[in-house]
Order: structure tokens, then C-alpha cells, then sequence
């Protein structure tokens, strides 16, 4: 499992190995999140590992609040992958696969 998160105004969503399958974890998470100024509240999923946290973006932003994330040791956003990383990864398949099909190069 990877880490991961997506961020529009208001909701971050984030997943962690460290949270997944490990119900103290994400309980202690959570408290630690609804404690945050500014934070709505939280969605815990232990099983995935992820958490949906809804804030309101006049008081915290997403930066400031991935750092304060980090500091539970339960998020690290420099091994975080994104909705572009994966858009990423699928248009550069998509690519290599459209240069194999033009050069003849592509076998069934």
C-alpha cells in the first residue's frame, strides 16, 4: 500500500499504510484531526487506511494541514502519490502504446 492523498477546497482524503488495518491507530488519528482548528470532521475507513477529512479552508489549508499530519508519524506527503501521478502514469501508457501501434511494433 501506498501512501496517497487528493485535496479539493475543504476535503483532503488521505491514505496510509500505517492507519490501514490498525483500528488504535486510526482512533488516535482522529481524535488528534477533529482537534485541529478548523477541521469539520473526519471519516475514518481503518480498512483501507484512509481518512476524509472535512475543513474549512478559511481557517486551515491543505499545506498546513498535511504538516500537522506528518507530525503523528502517520502521513508522509514525499512518499504521497496524487490523482496526477496516476493521470500521469495512464496517458504515459496510453502514449507507449499508441507509439507501438504506429511503428508495428505492438504484437497481440
Amino acid at each position: 500500500m501506498h501512501y496517497y492523498m487528493a485535496d479539493s477546497p475543504g476535503r483532503l482524503r488521505i491514505e496510509s499504510p500505517v492507519l490501514k488495518d490498525n483500528q488504535q491507530k486510526c482512533a488516535a488519528f482522529q481524535e488528534f484531526v477533529k482537534g485541529i482548528g478548523g477541521v469539520i470532521s473526519v471519516n475514518m475507513k481503518s480498512g483501507l487506511g484512509s481518512a476524509t477529512i472535512y475543513y474549512d479552508s478559511r481557517i486551515i489549508d491543505h499545506v498546513k494541514l498535511i504538516g500537522l499530519l506528518e507530525k503523528t508519524g502517520d502521513f508522509d506527503h514525499f512518499q504521497a502519490r496524487t490523482p496526477d501521478d496516476y493521470l500521469e502514469e495512464s496517458v504515459e501508457g496510453v502514449a507507449k502504446i499508441g507509439i507501438g501501434v504506429a511503428s508495428g511494433k505492438l504484437q497481440e
